[in-house]
């Protein structure tokens, strides 16, 4: 492990960077593909659309995570990787050929049941991975997602304005099997298979597992998850109002990819810190500063505020997902860490999808801006829950010890 681990991260962050790439090339311009190709204008039916859509996608990721993660523990997390690949490069492009919103959001939900790269980038990574670099090699993950998005939003935003909506599904679709492809040929796994599926159904009670207190920290996730995805589905729309629907597109990918950029430098400089310091005493500072980020996005009127604040909330937004992968990463077993990461995961998509229904409302109701405004009061709301989950889980490890 110790001897293939860095050219292992190369050839996984690489494809990362393709794939990532590639859902940056559609799926930040869904609100727009709904209202000019699915004829949605009305605002208030198109904010709903939008929150059913990004709800289809990790309502999915929620129910299939853990079963993805311990099949990953069975049969390997290189496979599982794969699987993510090629069904999205598979389903995605189908979404052009969908004639109504409902199908829009069913066709998301099926991609969300096979994607998941990211948490199978990760459950790769953290299993071959030596400990000491665990908390280096998952920031550079999260990095290379930034980068991703930052690369496909603005090579995304100038395709579907200039190439429309097909070029841009069937690029995602591509970059997304040329990732696949580098996964197949240039990763090796060093797994050996020690059960069956069927050994391990027979073994299975339907319980919940027995995760102590991590799953204080699974719970927390899920909190976490609601909060830092609360806004993002409705970018689009802000930027929409802020330029009066003026070159509305291109400066939706500058503005998330702007965003990515801070992303980037939060990946390996929270992952650093989260190995240098407590992971808990991180978190906090990045709600903290979060939340004071997001309450002057909402209240933009210019363009150059909008992209400024974003970056900032963006940089401190993207710490928190790190720490907290970190965290559950260096608490689980080797062996385990697959299975543990899926559930993180789930968890984390339980709160997505819980998060894309509340801001669908309170955008339906209360406007587009008001999501900003409710999402910056809940990252200042996670600071005594990231306090708390550290102490109780300190002290129930401590009476483990």
């Amino acid at each position: 492990m110790n001897d293939n681990w860095r050219r292992r991260l190369f050839f996984v962050s690489v494809a990362q960077f393709l794939a990532t790439c590639g859902f940056g090339f559609s799926l930040p311009f869904i609100p727009f593909f709904i209202k000019e190709h699915l004829g949605i204008v009305d605002e208030m039916q198109r904010s709903m659309w939008v929150g059913l859509f990004a709800a289809g996608g990790q309502l999915a990721l929620c129910l299939t995570s853990p079963i993805w993660g311990v099949v990953a523990d069975i049969y390997g997390r290189r496979k599982m990787l794969l699987r993510a690949y090629f069904g999205s490069a598979l389903i995605l492009p189908l979404m052009i050929f969908v004639p109504s919103p409902p199908w829009l959001v069913g066709l998301r939900f099926v991609v969300g049941m096979f994607a998941g790269t990211v948490t199978a980038s990760q459950a790769l990574i953290a299993s071959t991975t030596p400990q000491n670099k665990v908390g280096y090699a998952m920031g550079i993950v999260v990095s290379v997602v930034g980068s991703g998005n930052l690369t496909g939003m603005l090579l995304g935003s100038v395709m579907v304005e200039h190439f429309g909506y097909t070029i841009s599904f069937i690029s995602s679709g591509v970059l997304l099997l040329v990732a696949g492809l580098l996964i197949l040929y240039g990763v090796t796994e060093p797994f050996v298979q020690q059960t069956t599926l069927r050994e391990k159904m027979r073994e299975t009670e339907f319980r919940l597992p027995q995760f102590g207190a991590i799953w204080i920290l699974l719970i927390l996730m899920s909190v976490t998850g609601f909060v830092t995805y609360f806004e993002r589905p409705f970018i689009p729309q802000l930027v929409e109002m802020v330029t009066g629907g003026i070159n509305a597109k291109r400066w939706v990918g500058i503005v998330l990819s702007c965003s990515a950029v801070a992303g980037i430098a939060a990946g390996s400089i929270m992952g650093r810190l989260a190995d240098r310091f407590s992971p808990p005493k991180v978190g906090v500072a990045s709600a903290l500063l979060a939340g004071l980020c997001t309450l002057p996005v909402g209240l933009s009127t210019c363009i150059s505020s909008l992209v400024g604040f974003r970056m900032g909330m963006a940089f401190f937004n993207a710490g928190l997902d790190p720490v907290l992968q970190i965290w559950l990463a260096k608490s689980a077993p080797i062996e385990k860490r697959a299975l543990f990461i899926g559930w993180g995961t789930s968890f984390r998509a339980m709160g997505w999808f819980f998060s894309s229904t509340a801001a669908g409302a309170v955008a339906m109701w209360g406007g587009v801006r008001m999501v900003f405004f409710v999402a910056s009061v809940f990252f200042i709301l996670l600071i005594p829950m990231i306090l708390s989950a550290a102490k109780k889980i300190g002290v129930k490890q401590q009476a483990t010890n």
